[in-house]
């Protein structure tokens, strides 16, 4: 008998940041995702909101940080359509 997907999915998320292509903010938005308890979601999302909007600003003058750019406003809608589904 395999595991729940859950579980899988949130064994996944205690990765090291050497696994992390993004380690400045992806730790804290996998964090956010795989949150199973309701009441610390909403404290998990806005963590992994102000590092993600951290992270734009960081890299807003990096000309080959597209990919990255991309990746955070996924993420950053990814975490709105997470609170409006489940809050």
């Amino acid at each position: 008998m395999s595991a729940p997907s859950f579980v899988v999915a949130h064994a996944r998320c205690a990765m090291t940041t050497a696994q992390l292509r993004f380690p400045e903010w992806q730790r804290e938005y996998l964090a956010a995702l795989f949150e199973l308890n309701p009441a610390k979601l909403p404290q998990r999302v806005l963590v992994a909101e102000f590092m993600l909007r951290k992270r734009l600003l960081a890299i807003a003058q990096k000309q080959d940080a597209n990919g990255e750019r991309q990746k955070i406003e996924t993420a950053l809608s990814n975490l709105r359509w997470l609170m409006v589904v489940l809050g």
